[in-house]
């Protein structure tokens, strides 16, 4: 009889649990929720905040949650993994599942193959943009302007795709050409450039890829040396064409990199696509929630939801 009683006690409990919501560990989870977000410059930032509906975040600080914390991609990363109940994001590039959860977004996994089908929807281009004009390095100019030309041509190669697929980035690796192809239209790798120095920079986002692909150029391009310095979306044009463009100047670069779209007001000859990329909502590993939809999102970040318990109900 008592045997009996004990298990009715437990089935009963197992009922409660399942009306509740979760689990006995989920139904335990509650805490305020510690805001991570990246600056108003960042493209990670414009890329996470359009997807979950927040546009007038994008640009804006005063709409977000109060308390929240400004924090670059690493930096985030170190926060979900120390505080139980942070929030964060970043390219999924960056994501270990080791160390931090990447949350579900609507339902579906951050993942290369969902990315690429269109099923994960939290994406965004990887962009490139060069300068329009050479002419402030003097009698360097037309082998700078050369070298940069190569080098979006090389990330376009079987071997530069493979880099940016090594490095994290999404890719079609069938769209490629041998770089002993492509080369034939770059003479400016059949001759020694070891004293030049090839200026990457832009999004921070993209520093992983552009940094895993430029050793494998300069190899097969005269041993240009890459220089990177990658500080953030909105200096991808600022460092090109923008007023961050003079030499002398510490943004000056000669490929800029953006982790969204180029702004009307961002106009280069010639820009392009390097690779597509997820965002990812993180949190710590011991965070139990699996899946966050847009609107639970753009209610954390606009301070709506404040609380980890009002997920879990």
């Amino acid at each position: 009889m008592k045997k009996i009683s004990v298990f009715l006690i437990a089935l009963v409990s197992v009922f409660v649990l399942a009306a509740c919501g979760g689990s006995e560990e989920e139904q335990d989870f509650a805490g305020a929720i510690r805001v991570y977000t990246r600056d108003t410059s960042s493209g990670t930032r414009a890329g996470f905040m359009e997807a979950i509906g927040f546009d007038e975040a994008i640009a804006n600080d005063a709409v977000l949650v109060n308390g929240f914390v400004i924090a670059g991609n690493l930096d985030q990363v170190n926060a979900v993994q120390t505080d139980r109940f942070a929030i964060g994001y970043v390219s999924l590039s960056t994501l270990d599942t080791n160390l931090f959860k990447g949350f579900n977004f609507n339902g579906v996994e951050p993942n290369e193959e969902n990315t690429l089908s269109g099923a994960y929807e939290m994406a965004r281009r990887f962009n490139w943009m060069l300068r329009d004009d050479y002419t402030v390095y003097g009698e360097n100019a037309e082998a700078y302007e050369a070298l940069a030309i190569a080098f979006t041509a090389y990330m376009q190669s079987d071997e530069g795709l493979a880099s940016l697929a090594q490095g994290g980035g999404i890719v079609d690796l069938s769209a490629g050409q041998p770089w002993a192809t492509i080369r034939e239209e770059h003479p400016i790798c059949n001759q020694d450039n070891s004293s030049l120095t090839l200026k990457i920079g832009g999004s921070d986002s993209v520093e992983s890829l552009a940094t895993s692909i430029s050793p494998g150029f300069s190899a097969v391009c005269g041993n240009v040396v890459p220089e990177h310095n990658h500080t953030g979306s909105s200096n991808a044009y600022r460092g090109t064409n923008g007023d961050a463009s003079g030499i002398n100047d510490a943004l000056s670069v000669h490929i800029g990199f953006a982790s969204r779209e180029f702004r009307a007001t961002e106009v280069a000859e010639r820009t392009g696509v390097m690779a597509i990329d997820a965002i990812v909502a993180i949190g710590h590993k011991d965070n139990p929630i699996q899946n966050l939809t847009t609107e639970q999102l753009k209610g954390i970040y606009s301070g709506d939801i404040t609380d980890w318990s009002e997920l879990l109900e």
